[in-house]
């Protein structure tokens, strides 16, 4: 795959930071060109470091400020590659926000149209324009968490990830005949800012993974571009799990551990 990307490009929603920002270097690295796409402005440090992050592939790194949840938004997208000529081979809907993680009857409407508007309408309208454009052979990823495949408390955030997956079953049955894979990864608890912004959280969550250590962004993001390439070309339609054994070992993988015998 050492020169699959060369001349085709690539978008990336919620690219400033976290594992978007190394899925971004990633595709940066194996030649792409990388639209990355995030709400933060244009002065916000983290779009400093992903340019730095790109170092000699910069010039390939096209940084948008952009709404995920506003049409407009991915017209002007869609304008652009068009205009640039290049083939587009690779969606990741990687925008997301969690909201105050409120359970149902203590959320506002306010708070969940806000979340379902970033994390679900965002990657709908993605998938919605840009998928016209996408030749066979291109792949499509959505980021849904493992939230999206057990229950939790946080009403809007947990919709938002199971509605994802949804969204993935349906585009994949869609998009195959015209040879698009689109696949949904859900990862676990992932060791970035978004995480570390709630400290009692992050301390709580200690203790639930087997594998007993938060992924890195760059172990999130490996497996995007094994989803992305051509390594991956019969997958589509899948759920992927990369969370270190938390949903497999469900419930009972704690209590053992306490009981002392895992």
């Amino acid at each position: 795959m050492s020169d699959y990307w060369q001349g085709k490009a690539a978008v990336v929603t919620g690219a400033a930071r976290g594992q978007g920002a190394s899925i971004a270097r990633m595709l940066l690295q194996q030649g792409a060109h990388v639209y990355a796409m995030d709400w933060l402005g244009a002065a916000d440090p983290a779009w400093a470091a992903l340019r730095a992050a790109a170092g000699e592939h910069a010039a390939k790194l096209s940084c948008l400020e952009l709404d995920v949840s506003a049409p407009e938004s991915w017209d002007t997208l869609a304008q652009q590659i068009t205009a640039a000529a290049e083939p587009l081979l690779g969606l990741v809907n990687n925008a997301g926000i969690t909201g105050p993680r409120n359970t149902v009857t203590k959320a506002s409407l306010q708070e969940w149209e806000r979340v379902l508007r970033v994390n679900l309408t965002g990657a709908f309208l993605g998938i919605n324009r840009l998928a016209p454009l996408m030749p066979k052979g291109a792949s499509i990823v959505n980021i849904s968490s493992t939230v999206g495949m057990t229950g939790y408390y946080s009403a809007a955030y947990s919709t938002s990830k199971w509605a994802l997956r949804g969204l993935s079953k349906s585009a994949s049955i869609e998009l195959a005949a015209a040879g698009i894979r689109v696949n949904c990864v859900c990862p676990g608890v992932v060791d970035t800012e978004m995480i570390r912004s709630n400290a009692a959280l992050y301390q709580a969550l200690q203790s639930i993974i087997p594998m007993q250590q938060m992924a890195s962004a760059d172990q999130i993001a490996e497996v995007l571009l094994f989803l992305l390439g051509p390594t991956s070309s019969y997958v589509t339609g899948a759920d992927i799990a990369v969370d270190g054994g938390v949903t497999s070992g469900g419930t009972y993988w704690p209590i053992g551990r306490s009981l002392g015998v895992v």
